[in-house]
């Protein structure tokens, strides 16, 4: 995406000068927990992921984002500190809006009103997904995530690792859940990374009041 294209381009074209665009490979880090780098960025292409870790080791994926959303230490500026890190999930551009002008652009009510829009928007969505884990159960929830993500009856995946990041479950509960089916006959084992699905009645069903909460059906 151009920058002439962001939302945000109306508010900043007479800043351009004043505003670096950043470019992040896949896998980096650009903004960490520890580290205030006292600048906000804006997604012009690419996807980010906002992670949290304990003290223990163990990684929630809070937010998933990618262009035309704000990004980086947010939490600053509603006097607070989420401690997340942000990852470069692909390749990134974005820009670099340094605390100065910020500043600045706060004071417009036009800008602030999309900031706060755009970043509230995303903290709606975050609780919703903490909601869905704490209301039910991880066999629902991964029958709801196949049968969201099968097409002409076929759930096809590239990473473990990312589903049960995004489901907040470990890989063995979900090959647990997985194995289940099969044996149920609900799903066909295919080549690697490739179920078929031979039963979505019963997944359908199994995922009924997951797939309400998420869409606003209730």
């Amino acid at each position: 995406m151009n920058i002439q294209d962001a939302h945000i381009y109306p508010y900043i074209k007479n800043y351009l000068d004043r505003i670096p665009v950043a470019t992040f490979k896949k896998g980096t880090y650009f903004s960490k927990a520890e580290n205030r780098d006292n600048q906000i960025y804006y997604i012009l292409s690419g996807n980010v992921n906002v992670e949290s870790f304990s003290e223990m080791g163990k990684k929630v994926l809070v937010d998933s984002i990618s262009e035309n959303e704000f990004a980086g230490q947010i939490s600053y500026i509603r006097q607070s500190n989420f401690y997340c890190n942000s990852l470069a999930v692909t390749d990134v551009k974005m820009l670099c809006l340094k605390e100065d002008l910020m500043s600045i652009l706060m004071k417009n009510l036009e800008f602030s009103t999309v900031f706060y829009f755009k970043t509230s928007s995303r903290i709606y969505i975050m609780y919703k997904k903490m909601l869905m884990n704490s209301l039910f159960s991880q066999c629902e929830l991964v029958a709801y995530y196949i049968i969201d993500n099968s097409h002409k009856g076929q759930f096809v995946y590239k990473s473990i690792y990312d589903i049960c990041e995004k489901l907040n479950i470990s890989r063995r509960s979900f090959y647990n859940i997985i194995n289940k089916f099969v044996e149920l006959k609900v799903l066909e084992k295919g080549s690697d990374c490739i179920y078929f699905v031979k039963d979505d009645n019963y997944l359908i069903e199994k995922s009924d009041n997951v797939k309400r909460f998420m869409e606003n059906t209730y």
